[in-house]
């Protein structure tokens, strides 16, 4: 039998560099792939935490914006903290006017209506019922020490500063609404921030 000896099989170097230049390839592709989807995933919770604070800015500014004198007769603002908005509005099918409550505890902005009672009285929310759901989650507004309701007279035109202190209800004709929304601080470089206004239409003055 006879051998050609011009023809030459790979060597046992020559197997172990090409392998191990194979392994880089497959290592770099791998993290390629991984830091792909690690972006993939960061930027669908960002565009999922937009949606969910475009969609709360919406549902409170809608609701503000119904702001009127209670059915016992009482200022449409009731309570005006930055943490902390209270009014009267009808936001359901009925006749009556709800008290209705924007707040936010720890991290989660939450909505509670108290449905006034039936019964002929000045009580009628303090002996009404009422129902707390949540709005929006991951808000770091009072972590970050940023306000979520925001005041202003009627001379605001867009530059001027909000109300502070002691200022009274009767002044107030805007009011801003903010949100800082961050899911996971280890993924996201800075919190989103959203943020609309509403003009409280039943205390604009004549």
């Amino acid at each position: 039998m006879l051998f050609n000896k011009n023809k030459k099989g790979f060597t046992l170097i020559e197997v172990l560099v090409t392998l191990a230049i194979f392994s880089i390839l497959v290592s770099g592709a791998s993290w390629f792939i991984i830091g792909s989807n690690r972006d993939l995933a960061v930027m669908w919770e960002q565009l999922v935490t937009q949606n969910q604070g475009k969609k709360t800015l919406e549902h409170v500014i809608n609701y503000v914006r119904k702001a009127e004198t209670s059915s016992v007769g009482s200022y449409p603002l009731n309570t005006t903290e930055p943490y902390n908005l209270i009014f009267y509005a009808n936001v359901d099918s009925n006749n009556m006017i709800e008290k209705v409550q924007f707040w936010l505890d720890d991290k989660t902005l939450k909505e509670t209506i108290t449905h006034p009672s039936s019964t002929a009285s000045s009580n009628i929310y303090e002996n009404g019922t009422s129902q707390t759901i949540d709005l929006a989650d991951n808000v770091k507004n009072m972590e970050l020490a940023v306000p979520v309701f925001l005041y202003y007279n009627e001379s605001y035109t867009g530059s001027q500063s909000e109300l502070l202190g002691n200022f009274n209800l009767t002044d107030i004709r805007m009011i801003k609404v903010q949100l800082e929304l961050e899911k996971d601080p280890n993924k996201s470089p800075e919190p989103l921030h959203v943020e609309s206004m509403a003009l409280i239409r039943s205390t604009k003055r004549n």
